[in-house]
C-alpha cells in the first residue's frame, strides 16, 4: 500500500537510462508533497467524487492508510469537512452504507457489515417507478434527454413536454443528460416524482481559450483565434506535433516536403508574410519560445493560434504574422496518477514507384530516345554515360540471354578500351535501396498528482525510428523528459516551475561526394542493366556512383546531435483575490547541435584487377559544425479584474517583456583519414583547413498592454498595444508602437432576439483592426557588411594578406516592415450548440518591406542597396462548420460529432522598384518551375508563367501552316510530327517570350500557381459503449506543379538518355506518340526523344519551359488519420488494479487522392521538392512521404 514504493515498479522495466532519471524526479517530489500532507489535518471540498479518490485524499493529509476490497468503495458521495478528525469524516463518507471502518495502528480497515434476516429482506430486489419533469434554467422541457439508471442500461428519453416515467430499482439514482448541458446525478431514494434542472454546460458554452498572457471564456473571444486541445494530437506516433497539428486549425498553414523524423514544418498564418525581410509564426510553448520539434506530443494540453493583429498585439514585433501558443498538460490533483502509452509504428512509402526495370526495355528506351534526337546523325556510343557498356553485339547477347533465364547476365567483354565486363542484368536499383516496411516504436510515461498546495506533472518518452533504406544503418533516436509542478508558499503566492529536456540522436548514410543528394544520383547512374557487383566481388560503376556502395560500406555519413533545454520559472501574486494579480516569470533556453560530417571515396572496377575511386576528387574528409543557441526572457505583467457588478466584466493587463539571444557556429574540418572506419581529427594527415566562426545576437524589450470591457454579456470591446524596442534595426528606427483595437457584438443577446432562444445559442459579429512591426527579421540585415578574405595572388612581408571589399550601402531611412490586418468574423452556434459556423474575411497589408532598389552602376563599387520599396495585399477567409449530437444505442449514449474546415488566402503584390516590369531572368524563370524571379506590380505570389500547348504536330501541313518553333526538339532543330505545338497566342509568327517583361511577354501567360489554395479539413468522430472511432481528412484544393527540369521520376529519358529511372507510364503506351499509330490527336507524352527538359536553361528546351499541357494538379485529399480505439468498463479495470486502460490502432496518411497520379504516379503531391539536408536537387529527390499504422495500449494506475 505505499504509494511512494509503487511509483518507480513500472517505470524502470519500460524506459531504460531516461526512465531513470524521470522515477528519481518522480520520487523526489511525491516523497516531500506526502511529507508535508501528513502534517496538514483533514480539510475535503469534494462535489460527488469518487470515494477512492477521498480517501487517497486523506491518505496524504494523514499518516494512515487504507486497506479495502475495490467493490467497496465503488461509489461517489460528497463531502466537506474543515480541519475534522478523520473518524468524523468517515462516519459521514459511510452513512447509510453497510461499510464500517476500524483503526488498526497506521491503517484503517474497511469491512462490509455482514447481514443479518432484516436488512437481507430490505436489500431483496425492490422496484419503484419515478416520473418527472427535465427543464432548462428558464424552465423550458428539454426535448430528448437521456435519462438512464446509473451504471445500467434502463433508462428513457423526454417527450415533447420535457417529462419522463421510469421503473427501476428501488433507490437507484439516476443519471440525465443532454448535449450543452451538464450531466447531472439524481437521487430517487424516498421520491417517485422528480423535477429536474439542467444547466448549461460551461466547458461546452464557455470554453477556455488560450490566448496572449492568459485565458478568456470562448463567448467573451473578441479576436481570431482557434484552439484544438489534446483529443486532436491524442495518440497519434508523430515525432513532430506539427505532423498532428496539420489541417487541424484553419489558418494555420502547415506543410511538410518529406517525412524525415528530424523534418521540420514550414508553417505561417494566414498565408504570405513578407518578400523581403522575411519573418513567421511565432511559437510559443508555455508562453516561452520554442520549437515544435523540440516538444512531446503527448505533454500538449492545447494548442491556440492567434490570427489577427489584435490577438498578437500584446507579442508585438515578435508576432506580426500570427502566434501559435502551445500549452502542456497542468498536474492533476489527488493520488499519484501514472500513465503509460506505448505504441509500435509500421511505416511504408506512400508511393512506391513505377519504374523501368527489365534490362532489355530500358535499352530499347535508351536506344529510341537517342535515335529519336539525332535521327541518324549520330551513332550509338559505346557506353551509356561510362556506367555500362554498349554494343551491337551486347545488344543481341542481351535479348539471347533474356530469352534463357539460365544463362550469366553479366560476362567477360573483350577488346573494350573502358569495360572488361558486359552487364545484361535487370537490376530493381530501387528494391535494393528501400525497405518494403520499416519500424518505429515509442513509449510515454507520466507521473501526476499532488493537492491545493502542492502539485507536480513529470514526463518522459523515448521515441526510435529506425531507416526506410536497406542498407546505411539510418536512425533516429529522441528522448524527451518534462518536469512541472507548483508549490502554494502562501494562499497568495505560488511558485511554478516547468523544465523540459529533448535530445535526439540521428544517423544518416550519405553519399561520398560532397554531400551529394543519393535520390538524384539513383536517377544518374542506376541503371538496370548493371548488377551491384563485379564477378570479383568489386563494386560496378552504378553501385558506386549511385550511392549504394557507400551506404552499404558505411563510412559515409552525418550523425547529428540535438540538446534541447528549456526551463522556465514564474511566480503568481494575488494582491487583491480574484480582482488584482501580479505574475512574472524567467526562462533560459540552450539549444546545442553537433553536425558531423564523414566521407570516404568508394574503390570501384569496371576491368578486372583496375580499381577506381568514386568521389577521388572530394576525397576523404571529416567536417563538424558546433551551434549553439542561448536564449533568455523575462516577463512581469499585472491583471486587474475589479467587480463592477453583474452588467460589466473588465480586465486590464498591462506588462512588460525582455528577450536577449546569442547563436554562435564553429566549422572544424580536416581531410585525410588514417584509419577510414575509425573518423578522428587525431587520426588524419591531411589538410586541416581554419576553423570557421559565425552567429549572430539580438535582444527585445517591450511594454504592453490589454483593456478588455464587456456590457451584459453582448457589447464586447478590447484594445491594446506594444511599444517595442529591437536590436535588429538601426539607431533612429529601433523602436515602435503597434496598437488594435476590436469590438463584438453579440446579438443573440439583445432583448428583441428573444424569438431566436429556442434554436439560436449565439449570434457574435466581430470586427478588429491593428498594425504591427516585423521583428522575426535575421539580424544585421540592416546593417552594412563588409567580409573579410585572404589573398590568394599577392604576397606582402613574406605572407598573404588579408582583404574586404566595400560594405553594402544601407539607407538612412530604414524603418519596420509592418503588418497591418483588418478582419471582420462571424460565430454562430444553433440548437443547444450541437451546430456551429465561425467564419473570418481579412485583408493585411505588408508595407515597407526591406526589398532592393534601383540598380546602381557598376562602378560604384556595390551591389544595389536595400530599402523599404515594396507593398504587398493579402486577402484571405476561413470557415468552419461543425455538429455534434448524441442519442441513446442500445441504452447506452452514442456521441458523435463533424467537423468541417476551408480556408484560402492570396497574396498580390502592390509596389515593386521594378519599372521595366521584367518577369527576371530566364534561368530563374525556369529554376522557380515558371514563376517569374523577379516581382513586380500587380504579381500574384506563387503564379506561374508559361506557354500554351495546341497539341501535337499533326503532319508537314501542320508543322507549316504554324508559328516558326525555334526550339531544340532534336538536334538539327527540325520540327517533325510528334513533338510539342505551342499557340502563337500574339500572332506574330513565331514562339517567343518577347521582352519578358509584363507588358511584352509574347506568347507565355500566367498559366496557374504554385501556392496551395483552398485548404481544408475534415473531422467525424463517434464514441459508443467504450469504442471510438475518428477520421480525419486533409487536403489542398488547387495546387500547380510544374516538374522541374532535372525531374527524372517525371520525364524520364525526355530528360536525358542515361537517367536510370523510366517511368512505367512512359512504357511505349498509347499515352505516347509514334509515327506507327500516328496519335497525335490522342497521345500525351510527345515523339520519343531526349534532352527537352533538361538543357542550359535559356530558352532553347521547350520541356523545361512551364506550358499547359505538362503542368501537373498538386491538389489532394488525404485519409491523413483514422483511429479505432476501446476503452474498458472501469469495473474491468478495478478488478485488474488499473484506473484505466485503452487499446487502439491508427492509420496516418492512408489514402491519398489526387489528380497528380494521372500521369505522375511516382510522385506525392507533398513530396515535390528535395532533401534540403544535403545538395539541392531536383523536384521528387527527397526522403519519402510515409504512411504508417500503430497499435497501441494506453494504461493509467
Amino acid at each position: 500500500m505505499n504509494k511512494n514504493a509503487s511509483v518507480g515498479i513500472p517505470m524502470k522495466k519500460i524506459c531504460g537510462r531516461l526512465t531513470r532519471i524521470l522515477c528519481t524526479c518522480a520520487v523526489f517530489v511525491s516523497l516531500t508533497g506526502a511529507a508535508y500532507a501528513q502534517s496538514a489535518p483533514v480539510t475535503l471540498d469534494r462535489k460527488k467524487a469518487p470515494v477512492r479518490e477521498i480517501l487517497n485524499e486523506i491518505e496524504r493529509q494523514t499518516d494512515y492508510l487504507f486497506v479495502y476490497s475495490s467493490e467497496q468503495v465503488d461509489f461517489s458521495v460528497s463531502v466537506t469537512a474543515h480541519d475534522e478528525p478523520v473518524q468524523t469524516v468517515l462516519r459521514r463518507i459511510f452513512e447509510g452504507t453497510p461499510i464500517r471502518f476500524t483503526l488498526e495502528g497506521k491503517h484503517i480497515v474497511l469491512r462490509r457489515q455482514p447481514q443479518t434476516a432484516a436488512n437481507a429482506a430490505a436489500a431483496s430486489p425492490a422496484k419503484q417507478t419515478v416520473t418527472g419533469t427535465v427543464t432548462d434554467t428558464a424552465g423550458k422541457p428539454v426535448v430528448g434527454a437521456t435519462v438512464l439508471v446509473k451504471g445500467g442500461t434502463v433508462g428513457t428519453t423526454t417527450d415533447v413536454d420535457g417529462r419522463f416515467s421510469l421503473t427501476i430499482p428501488a433507490g437507484s439514482p439516476l443519471e440525465v443528460s443532454f448535449l450543452g448541458y451538464a450531466r447531472q446525478e439524481i437521487a430517487t431514494a424516498g421520491r417517485t416524482s422528480l423535477d429536474i434542472r439542467l444547466e448549461e454546460d460551461a466547458a461546452t458554452l464557455d470554453e477556455v481559450v488560450v490566448v496572449g498572457y492568459g485565458t478568456m471564456k470562448r463567448r467573451n473571444l473578441v479576436g481570431a483565434v482557434d484552439q484544438v486541445d489534446s483529443r486532436v494530437i491524442g495518440d497519434r506516433s508523430n515525432g513532430n506535433l506539427a505532423r498532428s497539428l496539420q489541417g487541424e486549425l484553419p489558418g494555420l498553414n502547415i506543410s511538410f516536403s518529406d517525412s524525415k523524423p528530424s523534418r521540420s514544418a514550414s508553417f505561417n498564418v494566414r498565408g504570405e508574410t513578407s518578400i523581403g525581410a522575411g519573418g513567421n509564426a511565432l511559437v510559443l510553448i508555455d508562453g516561452v519560445e520554442g520549437s515544435m520539434d523540440a516538444i512531446n506530443p503527448q505533454d500538449v494540453e492545447s494548442v491556440s493560434v492567434l490570427k489577427d493583429a489584435s490577438s498578437t498585439a500584446v507579442y508585438g514585433a515578435r508576432g506580426a504574422f500570427g502566434v501559435v501558443l502551445v500549452t502542456t498538460k497542468s498536474p492533476k490533483r489527488g493520488a499519484p496518477e501514472i500513465n503509460y502509452n506505448g505504441s509500435v509504428t509500421f511505416n511504408r512509402r506512400t508511393v512506391i514507384p513505377d519504374v523501368i526495370t527489365d534490362g532489355l526495355t530500358w535499352v530499347n528506351w535508351w536506344k529510341d530516345s537517342y535515335n529519336g534526337y539525332y535521327n541518324g546523325s549520330k551513332s550509338l556510343p559505346s557506353h551509356i554515360d561510362s556506367t555500362v557498356p554498349y554494343s551491337e553485339a551486347i545488344y543481341q547477347e542481351l535479348i539471347r540471354r533474356q530469352a534463357d533465364p539460365s544463362l550469366s547476365r553479366t560476362t567477360t567483354l573483350e577488346g573494350d578500351s573502358m569495360f572488361g565486363w558486359a552487364y545484361m542484368e535487370s537490376t530493381d536499383w530501387l528494391d535494393l535501396f528501400y525497405k518494403d516496411w520499416n519500424l518505429s516504436h515509442e513509449h510515454n510515461l507520466s507521473i501526476s498528482g499532488g493537492n491545493e498546495n502542492a502539485d507536480y506533472y513529470v514526463s518522459g518518452r523515448f521515441y526510435d525510428m529506425d531507416g526506410i533504406y536497406r542498407v546505411g544503418d539510418e536512425s533516429y533516436k529522441k528522448y524527451d523528459l518534462r518536469a512541472k509542478g507548483s508549490l502554494k508558499i502562501r494562499p497568495w503566492f505560488k511558485v511554478t516551475n516547468n523544465t523540459s529536456l529533448a535530445i535526439i540522436d540521428q544517423h544518416e548514410p550519405k553519399h561520398s561526394r560532397n554531400n551529394f543528394a543519393v535520390q538524384r544520383a539513383i536517377n544518374h547512374a542506376a541503371m538496370p542493366l548493371s548488377p551491384v557487383k563485379n564477378p570479383d566481388g568489386s563494386w560496378t560503376t552504378a553501385a558506386a556512383i549511385s550511392g549504394y556502395a557507400a551506404f552499404s560500406e558505411g563510412t559515409s555519413y552525418r550523425n547529428n546531435d540535438y540538446v534541447y533545454f528549456r526551463n522556465k520559472l514564474s511566480a503568481d501574486i494575488d494582491i487583491v483575490k480574484e480582482v488584482l494579480k501580479v505574475q512574472a516569470d524567467y526562462s533560459y533556453n540552450y539549444t546545442t547541435r553537433k553536425r558531423i560530417d564523414v566521407q570516404n571515396p568508394v574503390k570501384y572496377s569496371k576491368k578486372p584487377g583496375v580499381y577506381l575511386l568514386e568521389s577521388e576528387s572530394a576525397g576523404a574528409s571529416l567536417s563538424q559544425v558546433d551551434y549553439d543557441t542561448r536564449y533568455q526572457a523575462a516577463n512581469a505583467y499585472l491583471t486587474y479584474t475589479p467587480k463592477l457588478g453583474a452588467d460589466h466584466d473588465l480586465t486590464v493587463l498591462a506588462g512588460w517583456n525582455i528577450e536577449d539571444q546569442v547563436y554562435k557556429t564553429l566549422t572544424v574540418s580536416r581531410t585525410g583519414f588514417v584509419t577510414p572506419n575509425k573518423p578522428s581529427f587525431s587520426l588524419m594527415n591531411g589538410v586541416a583547413e581554419n576553423p570557421t566562426a559565425g552567429g549572430n545576437a539580438w535582444s527585445y524589450v517591450g511594454a504592453f498592454y490589454r483593456v478588455n470591457y464587456g456590457y451584459k454579456g453582448k457589447y464586447l470591446v478590447e484594445v491594446s498595444g506594444r511599444y517595442d524596442g529591437s536590436s535588429k534595426f538601426p539607431t533612429n528606427s529601433k523602436w515602435g508602437f503597434f496598437p488594435s483595437a476590436l469590438v463584438a457584438w453579440r446579438v443573440s443577446e439583445e432583448p428583441w432576439m428573444k424569438w431566436s432562444e429556442e434554436w439560436l445559442d449565439n449570434f457574435k459579429i466581430r470586427l478588429s483592426a491593428g498594425s504591427m512591426g516585423n521583428g522575426n527579421v535575421d539580424p544585421y540585415s540592416y546593417t552594412s557588411e563588409m567580409t573579410v578574405a585572404t589573398a590568394s595572388d599577392i604576397v606582402l612581408g613574406g605572407g598573404l594578406p588579408s582583404y574586404t571589399t566595400v560594405g553594402s550601402t544601407v539607407p538612412v531611412s530604414l524603418t519596420w516592415e509592418k503588418s497591418t490586418t483588418y478582419d471582420v468574423g462571424l460565430d454562430l452556434d444553433f440548437f443547444n450548440n450541437r451546430l456551429s459556423v465561425s467564419g473570418d474575411y481579412y485583408r493585411r497589408y505588408t508595407t515597407d518591406m526591406y526589398t532592393a532598389s534601383v540598380a546602381l552602376p557598376a562602378v560604384y563599387g556595390t551591389g544595389s542597396p536595400k530599402g523599404n520599396n515594396a507593398e504587398m495585399k493579402t486577402d484571405g477567409w476561413e470557415l468552419s462548420l461543425s455538429w455534434r449530437d448524441s442519442f441513446k444505442l442500445g441504452g447506452k449514449p452514442f456521441d458523435y460529432s463533424i467537423k468541417a474546415m476551408v480556408w484560402d488566402s492570396k497574396s498580390v503584390i502592390t509596389k515593386y522598384v521594378n519599372d521595366t516590369g521584367s518577369l527576371g531572368t530566364v534561368k530563374g524563370f525556369i529554376e522557380n518551375g515558371g514563376s517569374p524571379s523577379s516581382y513586380y506590380v500587380g504579381m500574384t505570389v506563387g503564379e506561374i508563367w508559361g506557354y500554351t500547348v495546341a497539341g501535337l504536330f499533326r503532319d508537314q501541313a501542320d508543322i507549316d501552316s504554324s508559328a516558326i518553333h525555334d526550339f531544340v526538339q532534336a538536334s538539327d532543330k527540325v520540327t517533325r510530327p510528334g513533338q510539342v505545338k505551342i499557340a502563337d497566342l500574339d500572332g506574330n509568327g513565331f514562339i517567343d517570350p518577347g521582352n519578358f517583361a509584363v507588358d511584352d511577354h509574347g506568347d507565355l501567360r500566367i498559366i496557374g500557381n504554385q501556392s496551395p489554395r483552398y485548404r481544408y479539413g475534415v473531422n467525424l468522430s463517434a464514441r459508443w459503449n467504450g469504442i471510438g472511432l475518428s477520421v480525419f481528412l486533409q487536403g489542398v484544393g488547387a495546387r500547380d506543379w510544374y516538374p522541374g527540369s532535372d525531374a527524372g521520376m517525371f520525364w524520364g529519358k525526355y530528360g536525358r538518355p542515361f537517367f536510370a529511372l523510366i517511368p512505367s507510364i512512359h512504357n511505349y503506351t498509347d499515352d505516347m506518340y509514334s509515327a506507327e499509330r500516328n496519335n497525335w490527336d490522342t497521345a500525351y507524352w510527345p515523339r520519343m526523344t531526349t534532352y527537352q527538359s533538361n538543357g542550359t536553361k535559356n530558352w532553347t528546351r521547350l520541356l523545361e519551359i512551364p506550358n499547359t499541357r505538362y503542368i501537373q494538379s498538386a491538389a489532394y485529399l488525404r485519409v491523413k488519420n483514422i483511429q479505432l480505439d476501446y476503452s474498458f468498463p472501469k469495473h474491468i479495470c478495478s478488478a485488474i488494479r488499473l484506473q484505466g486502460l485503452k487499446i487502439y490502432v491508427n492509420a496516418e496518411n492512408l489514402f491519398t487522392f489526387t489528380p497528380l497520379h494521372k500521369y505522375a504516379p511516382n510522385f506525392d503531391p507533398e513530396g515535390l521538392s528535395y532533401d534540403s539536408d544535403f545538395a539541392s536537387a531536383a523536384d521528387g529527390y527527397t526522403y519519402p512521404i510515409l504512411k504508417s499504422v500503430t497499435v497501441g495500449v494506453n494504461i493509467t494506475f
